[in-house]
């Protein structure tokens, strides 16, 4: 008992022979690397925009800092870093909020000069 086969299944249209050049491997790489760049750049507008809203809250610095982390986590693998590298960040943020709220708290604040104010009297104006 002999079955006859037929002729032998063709190559996939994708595939590529050993030596020949692969445009479709190169087309999907400049893909995932704009892929990946628009990520970069949504994020970073996303950043600018917690930034700006966050703007004299209490998480100023915080708020960026977790948006970072958060960036860094999803396209680089970094599971074997050790986890108190962010949470050091982190606490570095808040840290930098606390002060910036609560140390000069009984002082009144007065904002310094602008550099184009002209009602500003500086020591190299002073003597003109």
């Amino acid at each position: 008992m002999t079955t006859a086969h037929g002729p032998d299944h063709a190559a996939p249209f994708w595939f590529t022979s050993p030596g020949a050049g692969d445009s479709l491997a190169w087309v999907a790489l400049g893909c995932l690397v704009l892929a990946l760049y628009g990520l970069v750049v949504l994020y970073a507008s996303f950043d600018r925009w917690a930034e700006h809203r966050a703007h004299g809250t209490p998480l100023a610095k915080t708020i960026p800092t977790l948006l970072t982390i958060a960036l860094l986590y999803e396209v680089f693998p970094l599971g074997h870093f050790s986890i108190l590298l962010p949470l050091s960040a982190i606490l570095v943020a808040l840290m930098a909020d606390w002060a910036r709220f609560h140390v000069g708290e009984g002082q009144a604040r007065t904002p310094a000069p602008r550099p184009h104010d002209t009602t500003a009297t500086s020591p190299e104006t002073a003597h003109d």
